[in-house]
């Protein structure tokens, strides 16, 4: 007897947690110190693989999420695993700049992919059980399930670094198979929109999203959302420079997704927390790991703020997502909304990770992760501001439609 499109949604509740498990790059703390290592990049060759990604992300990013709304978000999301699964192919089979240069590129293209189209698809499942005001604490319980299963992976996963450097990115790609799986078991919801909202081309998609009184909270917030990644690379090289062993940064990640697992039962309740009021409190919490490798320079205090700071930063996109959703209540094109914003992050990524790469070049990498301080302080007025005018015109757009109705 087939399954009713309730139980298809609740199963695919189910399922979100699992496939969260397998979105994560098991590789994640050894990609920099490969490039390095065994490939034998420089600090500004890894910029430029850096900015190759970023790139590849403005260009997929918000163009993947309207086909994922055109086009289904299950299907996007294989899309994207199976691009994945070709880019970690790429570290094994071409360790080179060139080699590096496009499993950057891919793997970015097919995070386009997976990026906003699933939480669209489960936003849309919760939508179906009428249950949409329950997306952060779905969604933050999914992340904490996937960091807990994901702890061990990442632990364990780099310790076979040193018998084999490419064995990590074999891990990677069965990951990413096994996501294509995962993505191919989901279903996608049966939403009803107006006649007009289904008809809307890419252009006048976006243009419902981005307009005039929304563009700066993009480009403040997708400046936000670009700093922890645009900086990763230069973090990661800092722990080296500390002191940390490379085969033991898994272990640090592992101990993170612990943290981020224990801290995602309870995340949702930052809804409490207004939108500015959350934005200043994720900006804090960026600024750790900075404080800690900049100034403090040592082990110990930057383990402590890492943990603080990733455990935190695992849930940084789901209470963007939670605030977006409910300015955006009603949009049709949820996967490119999402997406939007992960676009204009990868604009900032790319001058963001040649800044600090060229600045590590100069200064050296601890004093250049100092400099970081000034751009999070410098975000903070532009973002606040940028809310407010975002919030005051949807309640503005809300009430002409209201009365319109009437």
């Amino acid at each position: 007897m087939a399954d009713t499109l309730e139980q298809k949604m609740h199963r695919n509740i189910r399922l979100f947690g699992i496939y969260k498990v397998f979105t994560k790059r098991v590789f994640i703390a050894l990609a920099t110190i490969y490039a390095s290592q065994v490939a034998g990049l420089t600090i500004a060759q890894i910029g430029y693989t850096t900015a190759a990604a970023a790139i590849t992300g403005i260009l997929f990013e918000t163009t993947s999420g309207f086909w994922a709304d055109k086009h289904g978000r299950r299907n996007s999301a294989r899309v994207g695993a199976t691009l994945a699964t070709l880019g970690s192919l790429c570290y094994v089979l071409f360790p080179h700049f060139w080699g590096i240069m496009a499993a950057s590129a891919l793997l970015a293209a097919g995070y386009s992919f997976l990026s906003g189209a699933i939480e669209a698809l489960m936003h849309d499942s919760l939508v179906v059980l009428r249950r949409e005001s329950d997306y952060a604490k779905l969604a933050s319980r999914a992340q904490a399930l996937a960091l807990f299963i994901n702890a061990g992976i990442v632990a364990a996963v780099p310790l076979l670094y040193p018998i084999d450097p490419r064995l990590p990115f074999i891990i990677g790609v069965l990951a990413y198979i096994v996501l294509f799986g995962l993505a191919s078991a989901l279903t996608e919801p049966l939403v009803l929109h107006d006649a007009e909202e289904t008809e809307k081309r890419f252009l006048q998609a976006v243009h419902a999203v981005l307009t005039r009184n929304s563009v700066w909270f993009f480009v403040f917030g997708g400046l936000a959302f670009a700093f922890a990644v645009g900086m990763v690379d230069l973090y990661n090289l800092g722990y080296v420079e500390i002191g940390i062993a490379p085969h033991y940064l898994g272990f640090m990640f592992g101990a993170a997704s612990i943290v981020g697992a224990v801290i995602g039962l309870f995340v949702h309740k930052l809804k409490i927390l207004t939108f500015k009021q959350y934005v200043l409190f994720d900006l804090f919490t960026q600024s750790l790991v900075i404080i800690a490798l900049a100034f403090i320079r040592a082990i110990p205090a930057v383990i402590i703020a890492f943990l603080i700071t990733m455990s935190l930063w695992r849930y940084q996109n789901i209470m963007y997502q939670h605030y977006l959703l409910q300015i955006y209540r009603s949009v049709r094109y949820k996967a490119t909304l999402l997406s939007l914003l992960g676009n204009i992050r990868q604009v900032h990524e790319v001058w963001i990770g040649l800044l600090f790469t060229r600045i590590a070049q100069h200064v050296g990498i601890l004093p250049a992760t100092g400099y970081g301080l000034v751009l999070l302080v410098l975000i903070v007025p532009g973002l606040l501001l940028s809310i407010r005018q975002l919030e005051k015109s949807m309640r503005a757009s809300a009430t002409v439609s209201t009365h319109t109705m009437s």
